[in-house]
């Protein structure tokens, strides 16, 4: 049997590309060079601040073409545009390379180019957004324990822990009694265990 020619892409860590991403590219070959540039931005501004203006991105994708795009199509369109810019940002790749590698993928060059222009311009910007976000941390600003008596379990009711983190959303978790008993007796040795190391280290600095 012939071995099978696997297209590999720099742009994707050298592998293949996803299967989705291939079936939005007829899409993206369709949509012309200038109103896929102005996407591309949309994209860019939506990484960068978090600002997506999406009737503009409609107006882009369904007006004065050929045929109407719907808007799963849409979505479709910007989550491989999304995809192109991330990932090309995470490996570093080069403008001709990028450009290359998404003719590869079936687009015209023109349609090519108006993706890669706004990740050139913006490309050191968005490895700077996605390295912080890689090690972004959302650290906990409060932990809220409270006590359900109305549950009917048969240790001792249950406990609800709501933790709030520094971007302004919140998780919240229920145990046993019998369980919030053990996780609180682990949590005094690890700050037991915490506190003894830092008071060795401070001893031995000074």
């Amino acid at each position: 049997k012939k071995k099978k020619n696997i297209m590999r892409f720099r742009s994707f860590g050298d592998l293949e590309a996803p299967t989705w991403l291939l079936l939005e590219t007829t899409t993206l070959s369709e949509i012309s060079s200038v109103r896929l540039k102005l996407l591309v931005k949309q994209v860019i501004s939506e990484i960068l601040v978090g600002k997506l203006d999406w009737e503009k991105v409609v107006k882009f994708t369904t007006q004065k073409e050929k045929s109407e795009i719907d808007i799963s199509a849409t979505k479709g369109i910007l989550a491989a545009i999304h995809f192109i810019l991330a990932s090309a940002a995470k490996y570093d790749v080069d403008e001709e390379s990028l450009t290359k590698e998404i003719e590869q993928l079936g687009l015209p060059k023109e349609n090519a180019v108006a993706i890669v222009r706004p990740y050139r311009e913006n490309k050191s910007a968005l490895r700077t957004k996605f390295s912080n976000d890689t090690f972004a941390i959302n650290r906990p600003t409060s932990f809220i324990w409270s006590k359900d008596n109305s549950s009917s379990a048969e240790d001792n009711g249950t406990y609800r822990l709501k933790l709030h983190l520094e971007n302004g959303t919140f998780h919240e978790i229920c145990v046993s009694a019998n369980k919030f008993a053990a996780l609180r007796h682990e949590l005094i040795q690890v700050q037991a265990l915490m506190d003894g190391r830092a008071g060795r280290n401070l001893a031995s600095s000074s």
